[in-house]
């Protein structure tokens, strides 16, 4: 039978630390701050607009999504080590529509690049045509020799071209990677202040309660608002089975606590 929606989303990998070697808040924060550097050249990128120098839409948008995510990145970036539910939430979210959004810029640049290249006239295949029409005279000698040379820069432009695409995926695989553990940490945050500030008081289903719900502890204003609608998308995931993940939370909050001690 197929999954619902639910159950999908409780399937999600969940990531119990950042490669076995370091805790997901550690994680979290080294990943954030890589991506914070990545998005820093969309600043540099917009002020090529002030020496003239010509954009593409698509460039302009990709620059201007990369300062819409550092000023998002700037907001809950302090907040990881404080554990806010809603903020660690909107970092995850954020990095996980940024993951998509590379994805869709990076195919978009290489569609754009691999046809400029097909249609180069100065390539390959244009430079054969060229070599062909500008020495007619020379017969079928010459026509041979362009059509070798042409063929061994296909060659090499298909090796390039394919060593780019395995380049492209494995650092999109990466990318996942990294989403799947910036939302297992918040994550973990929700269901740790659930156990802690809600515990069994607003129990729905099996299902825990939700922190951001109208009359909860974080509910109330914009705030509220916004973390409803995060949590809306994925619910399942979020907040996970109550007989799934008390234990879990459970074993975690006693870890944190210990610490502390």
């Amino acid at each position: 039978m197929p999954l619902t929606s639910r159950s999908s989303w409780l399937r999600l990998p969940r990531p119990k630390s950042f490669l076995g070697l370091m805790s997901l808040q550690t994680g979290t924060e080294l990943i954030s701050i890589a991506l914070l550097f990545n998005k820093a050249t969309g600043v540099y990128g917009l002020l090529t607009l002030l020496t003239g120098y010509s954009l593409s839409a698509l460039q302009v948008t990709a620059y201007l999504g990369s300062i819409l995510v550092l000023a998002a990145l700037a907001v809950c970036v302090p907040h990881i080590r404080a554990q806010s539910p809603l903020h660690n939430l909107a970092l995850a979210w954020v990095y996980a529509v940024d993951t998509l959004a590379s994805a869709a810029y990076t195919a978009a640049f290489a569609t754009t690049w691999y046809l400029a290249g097909a249609h180069d006239t100065k390539g390959p295949a244009g430079a054969a045509e060229t070599d062909a029409a500008a020495s007619p005279s020379n017969g079928a000698v010459v026509q041979h020799d362009a059509g070798q040379e042409a063929q061994v820069k296909a060659g090499t432009g298909v090796h390039d071209t394919a060593a780019s695409m395995v380049l492209i995926v494995a650092f999109t695989l990466i990318r996942v990677y990294l989403s799947l553990v910036v939302m297992a940490y918040a994550r973990m945050v929700l269901l740790r202040f659930v156990d802690e500030r809600m515990g069994e008081s607003a129990e729905v289903a099996d299902m825990s309660p939700d922190p951001f719900a109208v009359g909860a502890p974080l509910g109330e204003g914009w705030r509220g608002k916004l973390g409803r609608a995060m949590v809306m998308v994925g619910r399942g995931y979020w907040l996970g089975g109550k007989k799934e993940d008390e234990e879990w939370a459970r074993q975690v909050n006693s870890k944190f606590r210990s610490t502390k001690e």
